[in-house]
């Protein structure tokens, strides 16, 4: 009886849109504008997979290794961008994601693949984790060596002098630190 009577009291509101949502639906504009998914898939990928040759599986008792698809290969990195890069990252003792990972990337992102645009991803607090995450390729251990007191300096210098179109910062994790 009180809830009847509250509801017919209750004077229903009206909701203005926030100054932020605007600003969010200039972004949503611009999302739906980008790339899609195929943008990112590669071209050489068959069309069909009845075109495909080559195996996807092992038969029970083969032991022959299997190739990887043409699709799923990188090339070795080289160029002259990556080769300063990683120059710069032994002289000022940084280590990165991309390296400690094993990021099959790491060529396109550091000499700046089709778009130009050189990326990093700079890994604070040197290059040993105190995790043992099974899908992580990073170096762990539980007594990991010091932190090396220069590598704020070093890390300030290495994104100044690389020129990148961006840098990520990120560290490896120091449980009991």
């Amino acid at each position: 009886m009180i809830r009847n009577t509250l509801k017919s009291q209750i004077v229903p509101r009206t909701y203005e849109r926030c100054q932020h949502t605007s600003k969010l639906d200039v972004i949503r504009d611009k999302l739906k504008e980008g790339p899609g998914l195929a943008d990112f898939v590669s071209e050489d990928r068959p069309k069909n997979w009845d075109e495909y040759e080559g195996k996807l599986k092992r038969e029970k008792g083969e032991a022959e290794r299997l190739r990887l698809p043409p699709w799923l290969k990188t090339t070795i990195p080289t160029g002259s961008k990556f080769s300063e890069i990683k120059e710069q990252l032994r002289s000022l003792k940084l280590s990165t994601v991309c390296e400690e990972a094993r990021c099959p990337n790491i060529g396109e992102c550091w000499s700046g693949g089709k778009h130009g645009m050189s990326t990093a991803t700079i890994m604070l607090m040197g290059d040993t984790c105190t995790r043992g995450c099974m899908f992580c390729s990073v170096k762990t251990s539980r007594k990991p060596p010091p932190l090396d007191p220069a590598e704020p300096r070093n890390t300030a210098l290495a994104i100044h002098q690389w020129g990148l179109g961006y840098i990520v910062l990120t560290s490896v994790d120091r449980d009991g630190k």
